[in-house]
């Protein structure tokens, strides 16, 4: 063989096991679609609302909202808004926090009142809607 063309084969032959070994990786969904609101937990109650925490040791202010378009927003006075994507995964909802899957049971005890018992945690996160106005208290000092 000569020199010439082994250093071009040798050139296609690295430039295609380069090629094969990049992936990107595949982006992670939250949970299985569902796009019938009959098939969400409480009957899809907790929808729409924005839930105030009343979980002691929670951040000032702490707050969900489940959207009707799968959106979640995570929140509080004192910290960085979440947008995630949720979910329903059989009789739980689910939804991502930085890329750890969480999933909850869902309750509402009342039309205000919000119970989620996050799976392989002992303490319910306990929520109310949220009356409006809202404005967030000063930050103590």
């Amino acid at each position: 063989m000569n020199k010439k063309f082994s250093v071009a084969l040798l050139v296609v032959l690295l430039a295609t096991l380069l090629a094969c070994s990049r992936h990107d990786p595949a982006p992670v969904s939250p949970a299985p679609s569902a796009s019938s609101t009959t098939t969400l937990p409480a009957n899809g109650g907790f929808v729409g609302k924005v839930w105030m925490s009343t979980t002691p040791g929670r951040p000032l202010g702490s707050m969900m909202i489940f959207m009707p378009d799968r959106t979640l927003v995570i929140d509080s006075c004192f910290e960085t808004y979440r947008l995630s994507e949720w979910g329903v995964a059989k009789d739980r909802i689910r939804w991502l926090e930085d890329t750890i899957p969480i999933e909850a049971d869902v309750d509402l005890p009342r039309p205000n009142q919000l119970t989620l018992r996050v799976a392989g945690q002992d303490d319910d996160q306990t929520f109310v809607a949220a009356s409006v106005p809202y404005v967030c208290p000063d930050m103590p000092r």
